[in-house]
């Protein structure tokens, strides 16, 4: 699959609707919503109100267009045939991060249903000491014949005997809260649609490649082992190696699978610090980084979703215990296979069985705390490829970075829409001027910055720092 084109929820519209699908004019669209704020500070005090749950009052209008271009009632002129047309289109999903996933859905994204997919079938403990809910019950989701099942000792003391939850389709989730689609529902059977909302696996990756790092760092207050962690485990009485020791006044907490001692911290740090990459790779990773201190903070998501895909498993070769190790690699592979610009549909039923597995390997080393309802997704991922194709197409990347062109426009804090909105029109009308002036660059595009302008030749790479001197000994 190289395009939601080859996807089963496109060709599963194309066989709904053939006379939409036989128009190569028919427009399908995507919905995506995020929030910013505008005055480029990160501080709520400042930060416009949200509209939160409201969200369908301000898509009301959008939803009424919606429906009107589906009903055959608007006219278009083809300029190529010379001729009109009834121009039609379809909301084949929407695209958020996940705690918009219930402002447009309906779905309650915290609690113990909190999974938007498996729903009221979610497995979800409460852990009293951190006051949180735990989702695990990974092992439901592997063959009934695989060995992981009868492992007490390795997970929450029983034996595992569920099965894969059963998915709903649209036609089954009808009655469910659904906003936009509900307001919708008149415009088209909106019910067969395979998938309505996206996980946004942008933020999913982020999320879990910061858990990961701090917990290998035990950075404190974002670290998922603690004190309070292992008091759940004894209150679970599973993993009685990890459970604390009282000594006096005090505990003392054995060191888990997953603990670093302070010589690795530091080889871990230095070897992200000192890494070295090709130009426009990525951010300078290393102004994040603290050696001294051991900690990794003001990551971005490009730059969790380098670690997750290629150097997290150069920074930790030979630091773990190869269990916990393992599982970590097998983590980063699974993001690295279904965020590649061609995915292999077989392959994809394949990478569904093994991130079952690699999570219930992370739920061995790791302590329940770790599991949030972030990790918990990642075993969805893989059937939102299947159904919808790359997940290049269905990320926040792209409107992420429009959010920063928009910022950008706001010169006067007292009026930040009127400045976005001058701002863009103006550069729509020098862009459109632009295209009949000779020698006239195009507005936003940027050069390439290893391009030589006083020279006819395009440099390969230039170095990012000083070059050394090295003889070569005969």
């Amino acid at each position: 699959m190289r395009h939601p084109v080859d996807s089963l929820g496109w060709e599963m519209i194309n066989r709904k609707w053939p006379h939409f699908a036989s128009d190569p004019r028919s427009i399908r669209l995507g919905l995506a919503t995020d929030g910013f704020n505008p005055f480029k500070d990160l501080s709520s005090k400042y930060r416009p109100k949200q509209p939160g749950n409201d969200i369908d009052v301000y898509l009301a209008s959008l939803i009424n267009d919606l429906i009107l271009l589906w009903s055959d009632v608007v006219e278009m002129y083809d300029a190529v045939a010379k001729s009109t047309f009834n121009l039609k289109d379809i909301l084949m999903w929407t695209i958020h991060g996940f705690p918009a996933y219930k402002n447009v859905s309906g779905w309650p994204v915290k609690g113990k249903i909190a999974c938007p997919i498996c729903r009221e079938h979610t497995c979800s403990v409460w852990l009293s000491h951190c006051r949180k809910l735990s989702y695990m019950g990974h092992r439901r989701f592997l063959a009934l014949s695989h060995p992981f099942r009868v492992k007490r000792s390795w997970f929450d003391g029983h034996i595992e005997n569920g099965i894969r939850p059963k998915i709903k389709t649209g036609e089954e989730d009808s009655s469910e809260v659904d906003k936009i689609y509900l307001m919708a529902q008149v415009m088209f059977d909106l019910q067969t649609l395979l998938i309505r909302h996206n996980l946004d696996v942008m933020h999913v990756e982020k999320n879990i490649c910061e858990s990961i790092i701090n917990t290998l760092l035990n950075v404190k207050g974002k670290s998922k082992d603690g004190i309070n962690c292992r008091k759940d485990l004894e209150a679970m009485n599973i993993r009685h190696d990890l459970h604390p020791e009282s000594r006096g006044n005090k505990f003392y907490l054995l060191a888990a699978p997953h603990t670093l001692s302070k010589a690795e911290k530091q080889m871990f740090c230095k070897r992200l610090a000192t890494l070295r990459l090709p130009d426009g790779y990525g951010s300078n990773i290393a102004n994040c980084i603290s050696v001294e201190e051991f900690k990794i903070v003001g990551l971005k998501a490009h730059d969790c979703h380098l670690l997750m895909q290629q150097l997290l498993s150069v920074a930790l070769r030979r630091l773990l215990p190869k269990g916990p190790r393992n599982s970590i690699f097998k983590l980063c592979s699974f993001f690295n296979e279904i965020c590649q610009g061609v995915v292999d549909r077989n392959k994809v039923e394949i990478l569904e069985e093994d991130v079952s597995e690699t999570l219930c390997m992370l739920e061995r080393y790791f302590l329940p705390s770790f599991f949030d309802i972030i990790v918990y997704l990642t075993i969805h991922i893989g059937r939102e490829v299947r159904l919808c194709g790359p997940i290049q197409y269905r990320w926040m990347y792209p409107f992420e970075r429009y959010m920063k062109v928009l910022k950008g426009y706001v010169m006067n804090h007292a009026r930040p829409k009127g400045c976005i909105a001058e701002r863009y029109i103006v550069e729509e009308n020098v862009m459109f001027c632009s295209k009949y002036i000779k020698q006239a660059s195009a507005i936003g595009s940027k050069t390439a910055s290893n391009e030589e302008y006083e020279s006819d030749f395009l440099v390969a790479g230039r170095p990012i720092s000083k070059g050394k001197p090295l003889v070569l000994s005969d």
